[in-house]
């Protein structure tokens, strides 16, 4: 028995040294025709922690790019039966941070995703250059799990602070506040504020797996909003006699772009 024991604590020695002691970079060229649109430049570090200097999706629709991309791994990710990393990046005048496991079956399970991103910096990832925008992205992300490549559950809180449209028409929306919350597998319901801008906005938006979309949501302008400002809302719908504005629609948000 005493000999069983010694080789299994060779064993487990031998596979803690492999992570601790291995390179990376190795490990990453192997992988890199199953990473798809995803470019990995610049590895470095062991397996159980290490950095990527960018991380870039070349997929022309969502250009996104990260740098100074760091992991290290994260043992209790075992206990949920698959393996994990905690990480964080910077990228888009911000940072962020979270813990990404990839379950046995291929479920990939993002939590405590925390980020801050200038709106400026987002422009970029516009499909086509319609608006321009300023003020800072909060995100507080519970949970992001993808079954099967699918997007399952989303939970969290997305605020823009000081949220200002510059162009088209120059639109101060204050405090904007979107609350994401899972009805089921397939169906996700956004709730939307702004307070303290030109215009105030209540409403939510039901969003599906295959893109359908329901939209309803009130603007209210306030007593300074500008003339451009109220012609633009006129444009979503019909004014109350207080000059309210209900905008519902219903549509696919991949026919949209």
């Amino acid at each position: 028995m005493r000999i069983v024991w010694l080789l299994l604590l060779g064993i487990v020695s031998y596979l803690v040294a492999m992570v601790v002691f291995f390179p990376a970079e190795p490990v990453v060229d192997r992988i890199r025709p199953q990473l798809g649109t995803v470019a990995l430049e610049n590895v470095s570090g062991k397996l159980y922690k290490g950095t990527i200097g960018t991380v870039r999706s070349t997929d022309d629709l969502l250009p996104l790019e990260f740098n100074d991309v760091g992991w290290t791994l994260s043992p209790k990710t075992l206990l949920s039966g698959g393996a994990g990393v905690s990480f964080d990046f910077n990228g888009y005048g911000g940072e962020g941070q979270g813990l990404v496991a990839r379950r046995w079956n291929g479920d990939v399970n993002v939590t405590d995703f925390t980020f801050n991103a200038l709106a400026k910096e987002l422009e970029v990832l516009l499909p086509v250059p319609i608006a321009r925008f300023n003020g800072e992205l909060l995100g507080d992300i519970d949970q992001v799990l993808l079954v099967d490549n699918l997007l399952a559950r989303f939970e969290g809180t997305i605020s823009w602070n000081n949220a200002l449209l510059e162009a088209p028409i120059p639109t101060s929306l204050g405090e904007v506040t979107i609350e994401i919350t899972p009805d089921d597998e397939k169906s996700h319901t956004l709730a939307l504020t702004a307070v303290g801008g030109d215009v105030a906005m209540d409403g939510s938006m039901t969003l599906t797996q295959s893109g359908d979309f329901s939209a309803d949501v009130l603007f209210t302008p306030s007593q300074n909003t500008p003339a451009a400002v109220l012609a633009g809302l006129r444009q979503l719908g019909r004014a109350d006699a207080e000059g309210r504005v209900r905008f519902v629609r219903q549509g696919n948000v991949n026919r949209l772009f």
